[in-house]
C-alpha cells in the first residue's frame, strides 16, 4: 500500500494519505484573539487540503476539536455550524486542551475519505 505524504517535513507531514484516507491536523492561520475566526480559519485549512486530496467536506468521516477555553465553546460550534455539510456531518468530540502555542485557541483533527 502506497502512502502519501503532503508536504514532507523532518518533524511531520501537512497531511497524510493512505488506504484512500487523508488524515489531517488544522491550525488557524489568522491567529486573532477570536475562538470563532480561528475556527473559520482552520476550517478554510481543512478545505484547501482536502482540495488538494481530491476530498471536500462531505467525506470527512472523524473530527477532534481541541478547544483552550471552555467559554469559547460557542463561538467554535457557530462557525463549526456554518460550515459543516448538513446531512453530512462527520463523527466528532472535543477536547478541552492546553495547546502548544499560545496564540492557538483551536485545534481541528480530521479523518477523511479521498476519491480515487
Amino acid at each position: 500500500m502506497t502512502i502519501i505524504r503532503l508536504d514532507p517535513q523532518d518533524r511531520w507531514s501537512e497531511a497524510v494519505i493512505h488506504n484512500n484516507v487523508i488524515y489531517y491536523t488544522s491550525v488557524p492561520s489568522n491567529l486573532v484573539n477570536d475562538a470563532y475566526e480561528q475556527t473559520k480559519s482552520a476550517l478554510a485549512e481543512i478545505d484547501k487540503i482536502l482540495a488538494r486530496a481530491n476530498s471536500d467536506k462531505t467525506r470527512i468521516l472523524d473530527a477532534t476539536l481541541f478547544l483552550v477555553n471552555k467559554s469559547d465553546f460557542a463561538a467554535m460550534n457557530k462557525a463549526w455550524d456554518e460550515w459543516v455539510a448538513h446531512g453530512d456531518a462527520p463523527v466528532r468530540c472535543t477536547v478541552h486542551t492546553g495547546l502548544m502555542k499560545n496564540e492557538y485557541l483551536v485545534e481541528i483533527k480530521i479523518v477523511a475519505a479521498v476519491t480515487v
